[in-house]
């Protein structure tokens, strides 16, 4: 069975339906669910597996988020979270990032993965909470050096994920 980590959630996408859930409404629900994945919160499973969501025109298809949702609540109740795949420095170098010319400052980005990949490597202190708080500077778009702000926060929250397993 294939388990969604806290970021694969913040970026699920559906198919539309003629009729189907609101999507503004799934994708709120669905925040709150990946910061639960994330130990940033607590979430009743019986939450999950009632929620009930406005029907539009052009709306997410109904069964497929059912189908997300049912999975998600079984890993909430189980405790589930797949491995972030970040266990060392080297593993957090490998994720390549996106540039972009607009997005988060790649010498800011840079300096911070820096830090983080010394920190999984055991040098240094760097918390879950750091990371969850960590705010970068956008480029403007005039000189071309950003990365891609989705991409950067995928990384930042399996960074956290993988700190709060280590328990800090």
């Amino acid at each position: 069975m294939q388990y969604l980590r806290p970021a694969d959630v913040r970026s699920k996408t559906f198919r539309r339906k003629r009729q189907g859930y609101n999507p503004d409404q799934v994708n709120e629900f669905l925040q709150i669910v990946a910061d639960a994945l994330a130990g940033r919160l607590r979430l009743n499973p019986e939450h999950v597996r009632t929620v009930r969501f406005a029907t539009v025109p052009n709306g997410y298809d109904p069964l497929s988020v059912d189908g997300v949702l049912h999975l998600l609540e079984f890993q909430i109740r189980n405790g589930i979270v797949p491995p972030t795949g970040l266990n060392t420095g080297e593993d957090l170098y490998a994720r390549k990032l996106t540039k972009t010319s607009t997005g988060y400052d790649r010498a800011e980005v840079d300096a911070f993965v820096v830090r983080a990949a010394a920190n999984l490597d055991g040098r240094g202190a760097m918390t879950s909470t750091e990371v969850r708080n960590t705010r970068f500077s956008t480029t403007s778009g005039l000189l071309g050096k950003g990365y891609q702000v989705q991409a950067v926060d995928t990384l930042l929250d399996d960074l956290e994920q993988e700190l709060r397993f280590r328990g800090r």
